[in-house]
């Protein structure tokens, strides 16, 4: 049970240098032989060289195992969001990006800081280790790293990611099954309201509206949670419509419908008829007041103009991709099939993360306010093949597309549809609010009134539906070309605003992975005795803390880093919500340190000088 080191310098004491646990061979008067049997050679033939080189090897095994546990905490923050992504449908609270610039970037120089640690005090006072047993990764260590450290670590990161996200307006209640990366983002944002307000761009509050109730209003847009508001559930409309064809991308123009061919590349998508589901039984497109406040908001978002490219919708981007995103229009079943909801396909379309109208199947057609479909048929819980898709050109006036646009299927006087494509002369705008009558202008820009034979210019800047244009104004393949006045805008803001809201939530997950790393960092700096015991005098490690900070924020503020890594300014704030458990992670050791102290007393042997520990119960199972 004891470690043997055997001293020689001849060709007979070969056989014992070899045999023995550490062998050990003079420098100058030993033989080759001797040295080559050897574990350690003495270069000044000097016993005393044999505890330095003792203290140097366990020095050199000590600071391996700090790296290795420091390095290997941050797995378990890196794959409990994947893990909470798959099992939860959360919005991904983490991507592979993020993982990559905390494995390569920020824990690089900390983790080499290690090898510039000094000695513990008692590094010397310690039996020799078993090294069969107490090797460099052990499963005390796998415990210490991922059970314990690596699980504050995580638990940091999904609080500062639904406090982010919580501060934009979605709270962790709307986030299980909502993660489809097809959808959060990407589709409208549906949610039933539990009082509140609706308010609009200038922080007015309507108190007429009712959001349990009534549907949020052009110029009312923004749902504001107030004192007792929130949110009783959230969705997607069902994506119900999934074309067998294929347009051909060569022809397919985005601002001409007529080229769709009804198609949509292979991508299912909501239609007119399922959002329309989703308001008949409360469920309203959801644009957070939270986020109107945020850095991030552009009144753009309400008006986003259909060339200027958008990611997360695919605006202005390769036709070939365009239906991945939201569409500048809807799509109708009641409108291709004559007022008939057309027949259902045997496949269900049902999705994680897009809301499942059950309540459809009860509700007829008849219920529906868009009054486009005249049969009693219900709506099914199926993908259907044939829809007509509805961007309001020219071509589609006095159709069943122009009908099932508008509230009451009246296209001369009803209300339009929120979610609508509309049309600005020059530049996008904001949309006139309902019940207010448009206006034209003459032959010089002056705005007159109502339309005469005057007074039938477009004003400049002034926004349209199409029902208050002429065939020769919009709706050609041009529309939107440089040399055309007129520019299709749409509503994204149901859309940007969680997908702005989900960049910042990830950008604040791998912040708080950095700041908690540093505790682990500190923590792993001493595997036996209190970190107040062996101080901060590693300078290499200071300036490794510091350049993983410096590198931190510049991944998070730096223009266009933080586009490519997905990252966005953060707020103050939220640098500080990773703060309480990098304490709790320094405590928790400390605290786990001392303990392991306390039950496991030391004797040492008078006449030799070493100290015998009988270990603990702790110390057996959590010292690494």
């Amino acid at each position: 049970g004891h470690i043997v080191a055997v001293t020689g310098d001849g060709v007979n004491d070969s056989p014992a240098i070899r045999k023995a646990d550490i062998g050990i061979a003079m420098g100058i008067m030993g033989s080759e032989v001797s040295k080559n049997a050897a574990d350690m050679i003495l270069l000044d033939d000097n016993f005393a060289s044999i505890v330095n080189g003792v203290e140097e090897g366990r020095l050199i095994f000590d600071n391996l195992k700090k790296s290795i546990a420091y390095t290997i905490q941050s797995n378990i923050p890196e794959i409990t969001p994947f893990l909470a992504f798959i099992l939860f449908f959360i919005p991904l609270p983490l991507t592979t990006f993020l993982i990559l610039a905390i494995d390569l970037g920020t824990d690089m120089i900390p983790a080499i800081s290690m090898a510039y640690e000094l000695p513990e005090a008692d590094i010397m006072m310690r039996p020799p280790r078993n090294p069969k047993v107490d090797r460099l990764v052990t499963s005390k260590m796998i415990h210490f790293s991922y059970g314990q450290i690596g699980i504050i670590q995580a638990l940091a990161g999904f609080f500062t990611y639904m406090v982010v996200l919580n501060d934009y307006g979605y709270s962790p209640s709307t986030l299980p099954q909502r993660g489809n990366s097809e959808f959060w983002g990407k589709q409208p944002f549906f949610c039933k309201f539990n009082g509140g307000n609706y308010v609009n761009l200038a922080g007015e509050v309507n108190l007429e509206l009712d959001p349990g109730i009534n549907a949020p209003t052009v110029d009312y847009p923004f749902w504001f949670q107030g004192e007792s508001g929130n949110l009783e559930f959230c969705g997607y409309a069902l994506s119900n419509y999934e074309s067998n064809e294929h347009y051909e991308v060569a022809e397919f123009d985005p601002y001409d419908s007529e080229t769709y061919n009804g198609a949509t590349n292979g991508k299912s998508l909501p239609t007119i008829e399922s959002i329309q589901a989703n308001e008949q039984m409360g469920y309203f497109e959801y644009i957070p007041w939270r986020g109107r406040t945020s850095a991030f908001w552009k009144d753009s978002f309400l008006y986003h103009d259909t060339t200027q490219t958008n990611s997360a919708l695919n605006f202005g981007g390769s036709s070939a991709t365009y239906f991945t995103g939201r569409p500048a229009g809807l799509w109708s079943l009641c409108a291709f099939n004559e007022g008939s909801l057309g027949e259902e396909s045997s496949e269900s379309s049902f999705h994680r993360g897009a809301m499942h109208p059950s309540f459809a199947e009860h509700s007829t057609p008849a219920h529906f306010s868009y009054g486009g479909c005249n049969t009693t048929e219900p709506i099914g819980s199926s993908k259907y093949h044939n829809a007509l898709f509805c961007n309001g050109q020219s071509s589609e006036q006095n159709t069943e597309c122009d009908k099932v646009t508008y509230a009451n299927g009246d296209a001369e006087n009803g209300e339009y549809n929120p979610m609508q494509a509309f049309y600005c002369k020059n530049h996008c705008g904001l949309r006139f609010p309902l019940g207010t009558d448009a206006l034209y202008c003459d032959d010089n820009g002056n705005e007159c009134g109502e339309k005469t034979e005057e007074c039938n210019e477009l004003c400049s800047g002034r926004c349209y539906q199409p029902r208050d244009l002429n065939d020769d104004m919009f709706g050609s393949p041009a529309l939107n070309d440089d040399s055309n006045d007129y520019r299709q805008c749409v509503n994204i803001a149901s859309s940007e605003v969680p997908f702005e809201s989900l960049k910042h939530a990830q950008g604040a997950f791998f912040c708080s992975i950095v700041i908690t790393q540093i505790a682990g960092l500190l923590v792993c700096k001493t595997r036996w005795l209190s970190l107040t015991s062996q101080g901060m005098k590693n300078n290499f490690m200071l300036c490794g803390i510091g350049s993983e900070l410096i590198l931190a924020a510049w991944l998070t503020y730096c223009s266009p880093i933080n586009n490519g890594l997905g990252t966005r300014n953060l707020r103050l704030v939220h640098w500080f919500c990773a703060i309480p458990f990098a304490i709790l992670i320094f405590c928790f050791d400390e605290s786990r340190k001392s303990i392991m102290r306390a039950t496991s007393p030391e004797k040492m042997d008078v006449s030799t000088g070493q100290i015998t520990r009988q270990s603990g119960w702790l110390e057996r199972n959590c010292a690494y």
